[in-house]
């Protein structure tokens, strides 16, 4: 970009900032007026709740947004809002709007177990839904009242797990992975070696879809009042009419949207009700909750090209430093949701957690995932919560290359090396490990599994071989890690931070502290306009490449990958392939 661009980009970008900072001026003085943070009205009023897409566990960077106060909802703040509606008298009752949510599991879980705990106060609670499939079903089977569209779709079929394998796409581009694994089901790096899971991963992978769906379907009994075997039969039915849903009792009418919603007058909607709920979180003193979600890399956090969060091991540790010297915090929640990484990175981690709790105590919660480097960084806690449906465990490791002279050669490019170092080119792309290299980095591999061992053994108050027994890569749900001593409690943020309150011998009420902080839009256009035009092209080349059919999802694993292992090769603690139940 040449300096005369730059300073028109700048120019441009500082009167939209002017404009936007003016605006911002005038809809404070109209708030300040015309908002106490009080519910309008003498009379209860029912809470509107809208679920649908993405509904994020951390706080989201990057989002159009002026005022930090004013950014969309957490995951944890709708359950905590929720949990509150059920003891506040201005709060006469819920009506849900569900429609299809990106969440795994343990999200539907913390959800659910709210909308459960509201339904124990006796108000009512009912939902309206065009299309109830997996998991948006669990949501309105945990409120109560379902209203179902009268041409709508009723396709509750149960749980899947796929995952794609790239031996043979590699083998024809002329690309060799090499790679190491220490653990008998770590099976991160199979989707790049073969062309189907191994007898490890197979069993693995059954035995976690085992758990998940005895879950489903409890939940799904326990919302609507039936027998787990009729749920059973009923999935395996599926898609079923509105009208045999309601023979079926999984949801009680048909109803076209709108037809049972309160008048506006009597709404109060869930974002104005969390602003209140968050003032509140301005009390003292404070329990602080760390958010950690993302793939973990060595440095700083941020988004990946083919999309997807990294959480940098530099910032994270910012962050615990931060409420360590807080004397208004006294207490920490680190929440969890990662597949793991940089076995490096998450070890620097480790060792923060370990100097905050000399100072206060730590307690770990677990979202949808905690597995691998993700369970490294929750180890060494005081105590760890984790939701059923979390999928966590995963200790071993892996590292390795790729090896992509055939694919250079096969575009005409001829390579020539010199080393000095029987070893020096170990870690080269455009050679095979040989022999005496393969072997020197397998032990490597060995050491950093044992310390991964020592660190779970330590932070657990288990037997060394007793870890051991459950590690090797496996992963576990949180129902499982519960019986094998891997977690401490089932339940959601609201257990962990009651723990954390207990452990920090704090009685009443505290106040909450997010981390990391929210970035605005001028933060961010900011940064945009210090940013490095090379990044930029980067980001547009992979865009335009996973534009091309069945490159995007192999770019992602391969740019994860990237991360995890360093530009100089590494160990990785990460989960086996994308692991994403359906």
């Amino acid at each position: 970009m040449t300096p005369m661009k730059k300073s028109t980009r700048l120019l441009l970008w500082t009167a939209l900032l002017g404009f936007l900072l003016f605006m911002i001026s005038v809809l404070a003085v109209v708030l300040l007026f015309s908002f106490d943070g009080s519910l309008p009205g003498a009379e209860p009023r029912t809470l509107l709740v809208k679920l649908g897409g993405d509904l994020p566990d951390g706080p989201p960077q990057g989002a159009f947004i002026l005022d930090e106060t004013d950014f969309p909802p957490l995951l944890t703040e709708v359950s905590e809002a929720i949990r509150q509606a059920a003891d506040d008298d201005d709060v006469a009752g819920i009506y849900l709007e569900i429609q299809p949510v990106a969440l795994g599991l343990a999200g539907v879980q913390e959800l659910a177990d709210a909308l459960h705990t509201f339904r124990g106060s006796g108000k009512p609670c009912e939902v309206q839904a065009d299309l109830l499939t997996n998991k948006e079903y669990l949501l309105a089977a945990a409120c109560g009242t379902i209203h179902l569209a009268p041409a709508g779709l009723m396709l509750v079929n149960g749980l899947s797990v796929e995952a794609n394998y790239y031996a043979g796409t590699l083998d024809k581009v002329g690309v060799k992975p090499n790679f190491e694994h220490v653990g008998d089901f770590k099976s991160a790096v199979e989707i790049f070696e073969r062309a189907g899971p191994s007898d490890a991963a197979q069993e693995a992978t059954n035995s976690l879809l085992d758990s998940l769906f005895e879950q489903f379907v409890a939940l799904v009994a326990r919302g609507r009042g039936l027998e787990p075997d009729r749920v059973r039969a009923l999935i395996d039915a599926a898609p079923i009419t509105p009208q045999q849903a309601i023979e079926a009792g999984l949801v009680d009418d048909t109803a076209y949207s709108g037809a049972h919603k309160p008048d506006d007058d009597d709404i109060i909607t869930l974002k104005r009700y969390i602003a209140r709920q968050r003032r509140e979180d301005q009390a003292s003193p404070k329990i602080a909750v760390v958010h950690a979600e993302g793939e973990i890399i060595s440095g700083e956090s941020g988004s990946g090209m083919m999309g997807g969060r990294y959480l940098g091991d530099e910032d994270l540790i910012a962050d615990l430093h931060q409420v360590q010297e807080d004397d208004d915090v006294v207490a920490v929640v680190l929440r969890v949701d990662s597949p793991g990484g940089s076995g490096l990175a998450s070890d620097n981690i480790w060792n923060a957690v370990q100097e905050l709790k000399q100072h206060k105590p730590v307690v770990a919660s677990m979202g949808d995932y905690a597995a691998s480097g993700g369970y490294y960084i929750s180890a060494g806690s005081s105590f760890i919560v984790a939701q059923p449906g979390t999928i966590t465990g995963s200790i071993g490791v892996f590292g390795g290359k790729m090896n992509v002279r055939g694919l250079y050669e096969k575009v005409g490019v001829s390579l020539f090396g010199y080393k000095r170092g029987e070893l020096a080119d170990m870690l080269s792309s455009t050679q095979d490990f040989s022999e005496p290299g393969r072997a020197r980095f397998r032990e490597f591999l060995e050491a950093f599994y044992q310390l991964f061992l020592d660190r779970a053994a330590e932070g657990r108050g288990m037997d060394r071989e007793a870890v051991h027994a459950v590690a090797q890569g496996r992963v576990w749900t949180g129902a499982q890690a519960l019986e094998r001593g891997l977690v401490d409690d089932l339940g959601g943020l609201d257990v962990a931070i009651r723990h954390a309150r207990e452990l920090a011998k704090v009685e009443g009420d505290t106040g909450i502290l997010r981390l990391p902080r929210q970035r605005t839009v001028i933060e961010e256009v900011m940064d945009d306009l210090q940013g490095d035009d090379d990044e930029v092209q980067a980001r547009a080349l992979s865009a335009a490449l996973a534009a091309i059919p069945g490159a995007g999802e192999a770019l992602l694993h391969l740019e994860m990958l990237s991360h995890a292992l360093g530009a100089e090769g590494g160990v990785a603690a990460m989960l086996p392939y994308s692991l994403e139940v359906r």
